[in-house]
């Protein structure tokens, strides 16, 4: 499931990420994805997406990584963007095939199937806590054309009185995942996932040192996410 014009055969990296990744995303759950993601964030995934969207800005040819079931790239062809995707999952990228028209290919970010220069912006939505963000900063860069922006989003642990309620939500969580088993894994685990990450930082970290410009870092709905983004010299 590929477009020739863009992909070629790129062997996939595994790592403890994507590990995660596939025991999380699976055939079992690819159907309902797209409302346990508007659900379990009480809506929120759409006004982050929404702010994704404001931050590619006028730019038009969009490459989503780990673009799913295409709920983003769905969001970015209404606002006239040209989307390509690519994601680990076969069985996401079918539902996506389902939702959009879009070229798609299955791969990982690390190592992307697609010229130097190819596109405007490339964006991601749940992605930099399961990669070698070193590696897809270096992709990125690759892959964009001079002014082009990278834009990173993705959950965080948050501070304060809301992380008790954070805390208290995944519990909720966790109770729901006895009953919903495809979502068991991530329901129980994903809680500690993102508590070990510091992807907003190590981002950040990587686009300076690949000499991205205007390097920007934004917090979101009491800290519980955030969006990373830089723009290509």
């Amino acid at each position: 499931m590929h477009n020739s014009k863009y992909c070629h055969n790129t062997p996939l990296l595994v790592h403890e990420g994507h590990a995660s990744a596939r025991k999380f995303f699976t055939p079992a759950n690819a159907g309902s994805y797209d409302n346990v993601a508007r659900l379990a964030t009480f809506g929120q995934d759409s006004a982050w997406k929404r702010e994704i969207i404001k931050t590619v800005g006028s730019r038009n040819s969009v490459l989503e990584l780990a673009c799913g079931t295409g709920v983003l790239s769905l969001m970015l062809a209404g606002a006239g963007k040209s989307v390509v995707g690519i994601d680990l999952t076969f069985e996401y990228l079918r539902a996506s095939r389902r939702n959009l028209q879009a070229a798609i290919a299955q791969g990982a970010a690390e190592v992307l199937p697609y010229r130097s220069e190819s596109f405007d912006a490339v964006a991601s939505s749940y992605l930099a806590k399961y990669v070698h963000i070193e590696n897809v900063v270096d992709e990125c860069w690759r892959v964009l054309r001079p002014g082009g922006v990278a834009v990173f989003h993705d959950f965080t642990y948050p501070s304060g009185i809301m992380r008790g309620l954070w805390n208290a939500h995944f519990a909720a969580l966790r109770l729901a995942g006895r009953f919903v088993t495809s979502w068991r894994a991530v329901f129980d685990q994903l809680d500690e996932v993102i508590k070990n990450s510091d992807w907003a930082g190590q981002t950040t970290n990587a686009l300076h040192s690949r000499r991205f410009r205007n390097v920007d870092c934004r917090y979101h709905t009491a800290g519980t996410a955030a969006i990373v983004s830089a723009e290509k010299p």
